[in-house]
């Protein structure tokens, strides 16, 4: 493709259509000059392709395998099986025609509530980035691109749309973008897409520094930029930041605002044609053919990567079950197994296992109670009198239990850490007998238990897709090996979350814990967790000796013998943390810095060698604005987890001696990093704290929740929500089903995502349905203008025809 020519041929009106989506889910073709569409589709942890361009409803898309979920497959801490969901994710895409998959997500997970934590990685940036680097990779193999998200700082989902994530620079660069840089220097996706929120109280969408200067200038990335679905304000702004795709597109105000900002010289000729060329040049890679897809084979690997990936929490021995004995097993998660997150990634999964279906199916024999209810959260004192007595006749108990599609999903947050009332009764109901009782978890994040140190058990599923039933068949019975180890701390307590009672309450989100995020909070501070990050156990045993280390110049290589001692074969987590030296610069205690998954026949050993780049050991330094090395004693630790480090390897480097860039009272506050105040935290962000915002009067720009707080603005909010209502009361009149669930779900999100939403993005995103001057009328009613409100719903907003529209508009005239 020659795209130099093509500029030259191609219109003002068709350049400004190419930059625009269309159809919800394709980009604009140039039919004149040869110009094909391409076509996109949700991931990340499955393919959610739309059956028709006339319906994006969540629930209504084609068949397509559910894999484990990004908080299931970071849990193997194998970048390999990220590799294998992404290509089996691909070959579903070449079934179906899609050229992009929008996934994987990158974020980091700042605190358990967050209700996407199910869509991504880890809390650590060094096992976010290894994952989300081998998914891509794996996509990408199949010649489908892969679309990175969401660019950056996107870690709320109540005001994910309107938030300003409030960064300081340190914490940037070593924390959230650490995560998206070396994704996008080794495997290079197709595609990038900018999140919501705004960074530093500039729109992701339009903010120049992050994608123009950091994404595009240091880090040298030439694909493709997009926005998120509604996720652009200013459309001339965005393109001149480095945007180049706006989706979905058909937005008349947005290509009104290119032309007239063409014309007033507020944008160049030239920043449009950066932009069209991105599309083209994007367009130009994808050239995957379709290819039938082997679903049995995706399943197959999908139940096995959720095994490889469970996290054996706690055994004292329970665990494996005996094949012989008759189990009682308990709970509704084992007939309805909650195997994916609720939202945008939701899939039309073609088979479903539950655990209920993998035991009939295996000649298991067990006897089945109930418990509780999984749609109902009210303690039901028949189903735990049932469950107790039925108990009596067996000398161990399997219990299911987890956070169900109403506790976690995109577009809200969680309201707490609690498992629902109904299932604590029942497992305290369960404990109250004496038996021994093992817990399967199914969820996307961590929950307090305050009962675990009386489980004899804890197997955790996190949300294993499609064939997780068959996973924890093999599991709990010794037929496979439970491999995998935590990518996030579990806390006690939600009282021990850093600024958790601010998460999630307001507009402006408040990074005031800075670099101390997860684990390098509570193990610099000493606070026990429930579960610590990186830990989780096997059924056999490892021996680790015999460490050593080099320095190889620009890197460290650390080594030590692992020995599978037990008497069954395993694999085991061989994690390297650093500890850099003791400063006047705060810094977390220990942190992250290499990892590897060995797998071991019984008596078998290997030696492991981790390499660590010394560029990798660097601080920010915010004085200097720049990475740098200190001078001093660093202990490389060997660790079982991040509270356990087994093996110490001290070395002495030579770096920079420079002057600390904190003051007295900003190293003092940061010796408790979940105590420093605003005054403090301005020092460290260079800036004033942004001040709560007025929620009066509606503006586009305010979350549709907030129409409450007007008189008209409640009859529009009601007439909305209405909508949704009625949704959810068809979806409860259907039968039994997976496609009742589904459809359930959809509602559900649609009810919290709609009022986390703004007025412009929900005009953003709905195009010719619910045009921009929509929104404005909207708001303008909410405040009481009314005549002026009703007014803006007849203006029109006259833009350049799309070109594929262009016979039409000519048969017309």
């Amino acid at each position: 493709m020659d795209i130099e020519k093509l500029l030259s041929e191609l219109t003002e009106d068709e350049k400004i259509a190419l930059v625009s989506g269309t159809d919800f889910m394709y980009t604009n073709p140039v039919p004149r000059l040869g110009i094909e569409a391409r076509s996109f589709s949700d991931g990340p942890h499955g393919l959610r392709k739309l059956v028709s361009k006339e319906n994006n409803a969540i629930s209504v898309s084609e068949k397509a395998t559910a894999f484990p979920t990004a908080a299931a497959v970071a849990s193997g801490w194998d970048p390999k099986n990220a590799y294998a969901v992404g290509k089996g994710i691909a070959k579903e895409c070449r079934n179906h025609g899609v050229d992009l998959l929008l996934g994987p997500g990158a974020n980091i997970k700042r605190n358990p509530l967050c209700g996407r934590n199910f869509e991504y990685f880890s809390e650590d940036p060094l096992l976010s980035a290894s994952m989300a680097s081998a998914e891509t990779e794996g996509i990408q193999s199949e010649g489908v691109g892969a679309c990175l998200k969401h660019f950056a700082a996107n870690n709320c989902e109540n005001y994910r749309f309107v938030g300003d994530s409030v960064v300081d620079e340190r914490a940037l660069r070593e924390i959230y973008l650490k995560s998206f840089e070396p994704v996008i220097k080794t495997a290079k996706p197709y595609a990038v897409m900018s999140a919501y929120n705004q960074l530093n109280g500039v729109f992701c969408s339009e903010n120049k520094r992050l994608i123009g200067d950091v994404l595009r200038g240091e880090w040298g990335y030439d694909g493709l930029v997009m926005t998120d679905w509604g996720g652009v304000r200013d459309r001339a702004e965005s393109i001149k930041a480095g945007l180049d795709l706006e989706m979905p597109g058909d937005t008349l105000v947005c290509r009104k605002r290119i032309k007239d900002a063409l014309a007033s010289g507020e944008l160049s000729k030239e920043d449009l044609d950066r932009a069209v060329a991105s599309v083209l040049r994007f367009g130009e890679k994808c050239k995957a053919r379709r290819k039938e897809a082997d679903l049995a084979e995706n399943d197959r690997l999908a139940a096995d990567i959720a095994a490889d990936c469970a996290v054996l929490m706690k055994n004292d021995g329970v665990l494996p079950l005996s094949e012989g004995e008759t189990l009682f097993v308990c709970g509704e998660m084992f007939d309805k197994m909650r195997y994916q997150g609720a939202g945008s990634s939701l899939i039309n999964a073609w088979r479903v296992t539950s655990p209920r279906a993998a035991f009939d199916g295996a000649g298991v024999k067990y006897l089945y109670c109930k418990g509780y209810r999984e749609r109902k959260t009210p303690f039901d004192r028949e189903l735990v009198t049932e469950a107790v007595k039925a108990s009596a006749a067996f000398d161990k108990i399997v219990v299911f239990i987890g956070l169900t599609d109403y506790d976690e999903s995109e577009g809200c947050d969680r309201d707490s850490m609690r498992l629902p009332e109904n299932q604590l009764d029942l497992v305290e109901a369960l404990l109250e007998t004496g038996k021994p009782v093992a817990a399967v978890l199914f969820g996307g994040s961590p929950f307090e238990m305050p009962f675990k140190d009386r489980l004899s058990a804890i197997l955790n599923m996190y949300l294993p897709g499609q064939n997780g039933g068959e996973a924890v068949r093999k599991l709990l019975f010794g037929k496979a090996e439970p491999a995998g180890r935590l990518a996030e701390s579990w806390p006690e307590s939600y009282a021990d979350v850093p600024y958790g009672d601010l998460f999630g309450k307001k507009k402006n989100e408040i990074y005031k814990e800075s670099v101390f995020v997860g684990y390098r909070y509570y193990s610099t501070v000493n606070k026990k967790t429930a579960f610590p990050f990186g830990s989780g156990l096997s059924y056999t045993s490892f021996l680790w000796r015999d460490a050593e280390i080099e320095d190889k110049g620009d890197e460290i290589k650390a080594s030590c013998e692992v020995e599978n001692v037990g008497d069954r074969d395993g694999a085991e987590g061989v994690e390297l943390f650093v500890s850099a030296p003791e400063s006047d610069v705060f810094k977390p205690k220990r942190e992250l810095r290499a990892f590897e998954k060995i797998r071991l026949k019984k008596g078998a050993k290997k030696r492991v060698t981790l390499t660590v780049k010394k560029d990798d050991l660097r601080y920010f330094n915010i004085k200097e604005n720049r990475f740098t090395l200190e001078t001093g004693r660093y202990i490389f630790e060997f660790c079982k987890d991040a509270e356990t480090p087994v093996l110490f390897l001290p070395l002495e480097l030579e770096g920079e001696k420079l002057p600390t860039p904190y003051d007295g009272e900003t190293l003092a506050a940061y010796a408790d990093p979940a105590s420093v105040s605003d005054a403090v935290f301005e020092k460290v962000y260079g800036a004033p704290v942004p001040k709560p915002q007025k929620l009066l009067p509606i503006t586009p720009e305010s979350r549709f929740e907030d129409f409450r707080q007007s008189f008209v603005g409640r009859i529009l909010y009601s007439a909305a929500m209405g909508v949704v209502n009625k949704q959810m009361k068809r979806a409860k009149k259907r039968s039994e089903g997976l496609e009742r669930d589904n459809n359930l779900k959809d509602a559900f999100f649609l009810g919290k995502s709609l009022g986390s939403n703004s007025l412009r993005s929900i005009s953003m995103n709905a195009g010719r349905k619910f045009p921009y001057n929509f929104a404005e009328g909207a708001a303008d009613m909410a405040n009481g203008h009314l005549l002026r409100g009703v007014k803006k719903l007849f203006k029109k907003i006259k833009a350049p025809v799309l070109p594929k529209d262009e016979k039409q508009k000519k048969r017309k005239g």
